[in-house]
């Protein structure tokens, strides 16, 4: 018999199971660029940002990193993201040039 709560919240991918969390992925931030006047600058908060937010169950959820849940779509984007091994060392050269640079001056 079906569980009377996947009806209620699907999850988005399966529509097997209850979806129990939501996509993490970051699609806009909403930085704020003027502000009137000194004391909201100082009352605002971090950058604000909206999140995918589909609705997943635990089997559709990819764990990007602890605490961040992705949907499959998103979670094949952010593995896109990451640099091969190669071009990782290049990186780490390169910024440790930088870094030699800036610790010279």
């Amino acid at each position: 018999m079906n569980d009377p709560a996947v009806f209620e919240n699907p999850c988005t991918i399966c529509r097997k199971r209850e979806a129990t969390q939501l996509c993490d992925y970051i699609i806009e931030y909403h930085p704020v660029i003027f502000f009137r006047d000194y004391k909201r600058f100082i009352e605002q908060k971090a950058y604000q940002h909206e999140t995918c937010d589909l609705p997943l169950c635990k089997e559709c959820a990819r764990k990007a990193q602890p605490g961040y849940d992705f949907c499959p779509h998103h979670y094949a984007l952010y593995k896109q993201i990451e640099l091969p091994g190669k071009l990782k060392r290049a990186q780490r050269v390169s910024k440790a040039k930088l870094i030699g640079v800036y610790e010279d001056d």
